[in-house]
């Protein structure tokens, strides 16, 4: 049998995503596809047409979670890798995966006779940034719940602005973050106006102080040449940068000190095999879903998180398209042809 379709056929059509056939209707397998040019339709489900997208927001506090859960599964300690593997075996048992299962069951019981319960703990700094990420994150989450009334929501902003204050934002990112944040709450529309624009007070009224002791600090120490900054690259400028919240999360998770070798088993299996949602997504009530609907292959969500180091690679544009990009894809997104909507409650 010929591994390659006739030489002028030219009339080759998806029928399914990644499924082809040539102008006979033969499906073409797998080893003709990768010889030949095919079409790639990204069409869109019916079913998922209208449905909400996650915030930015929402995503953030997401990978925050997540990169705590990945720096308790670096250490090595039992007490958190086996919970990890016990959550996924129950969730693939649900839907009655039992080889997979099976896997887990065994992948347990291998590292149950390293008999390494005892966690290698951070350093102190690392611990204090890890407190106040933390603190970020429940704010967020206590936004998100209905009994968060205005001045619930008011209290939570005022803690969040504090350690806006330890960041390198500019004013409008942190009216940004606050206003995503927000929009995470269960207010009405004019609630959240007067919430916010309480917040925005507070929070020039630290930017003032923050400018004060600059400046006060500026005067005892000589300054940067300016042509180092002026003279670089908008690309240069924007790869050194501090912009956006997605910035601020990756020193986050650099302070973490994230092993990459966990953080692709983690974000691979929990997407693939956890509904496609990891457990930071989980609790802020988003997930992962392809364009056509179906579930997430293990392949695929491999394939997804690797487009997280090509997100970092691009100095976070590829995270940063989220805000313009119609359907909030990020580079992550768009190489596995994935969505990340928010689940209605």
């Amino acid at each position: 049998m010929s591994t390659l379709p006739p030489a002028d056929n030219a009339v080759i059509s998806e029928v399914a995503p990644d499924t082809f056939v040539d102008s006979s209707g033969q499906q073409l397998t797998d080893r003709q596809v990768r010889g030949v040019v095919t079409p790639h339709v990204f069409a869109v489900a019916p079913e998922l047409i209208g449905q909400p997208l996650a915030r930015p927001a929402r995503r953030g506090v997401a990978i925050l979670i997540d990169g705590f859960f990945i720096a308790a599964l670096t250490s090595g300690s039992l007490i958190f890798l086996l919970p990890m593997l016990a959550y996924l075996a129950w969730s693939r048992w649900q839907v009655g995966k039992t080889g997979q299962v099976a896997i887990l069951a065994c992948t347990a019981l291998v590292l149950f006779t390293s008999n390494n319960w005892t966690a290698s703990l951070p350093s102190d700094t690392t611990i204090k940034r890890i407190t106040d990420s933390t603190a970020v994150s429940a704010n967020a989450l206590r936004l998100s719940q209905a009994d968060c009334d205005a001045s619930c929501a008011q209290a939570q902003l005022q803690a969040v602005i504090q350690q806006l204050q330890k960041t390198q934002l500019s004013i409008a990112e942190r009216e940004e973050m606050l206003s995503d944040l927000l929009d995470i709450s269960q207010l009405s529309a004019s609630e959240k106006a007067s919430v916010m624009t309480e917040a925005i007070t507070s929070l020039k009224v630290g930017a003032t102080v923050e400018q004060m002791s600059a400046t006060v600090q500026g005067s005892t120490s000589s300054p940067e040449p300016a042509a180092s900054i002026t003279g670089a690259s908008l690309w240069q400028r924007l790869q050194e940068s501090d912009h956006s919240v997605l910035k601020w999360v990756q020193g986050i998770l650099a302070d973490l000190g994230i092993g990459f070798g966990w953080a692709i088993g983690y974000f691979t299996l929990f997407i693939a095999w956890n509904n496609g949602q990891t457990i930071g997504k989980k609790l802020c009530g988003i997930r992962v879903v392809q364009l056509d609907n179906k579930p997430i292959s293990l392949w695929g969500a491999f394939g997804r998180q690797g487009g997280y180091s090509a997100g970092f690679a691009t100095g976070l544009l590829g995270f940063l398209q989220i805000y313009w990009d119609p359907n909030r894809q990020a580079i992550q997104d768009k190489l596995a042809d994935t969505l990340v909507l928010r689940i209605k409650s």
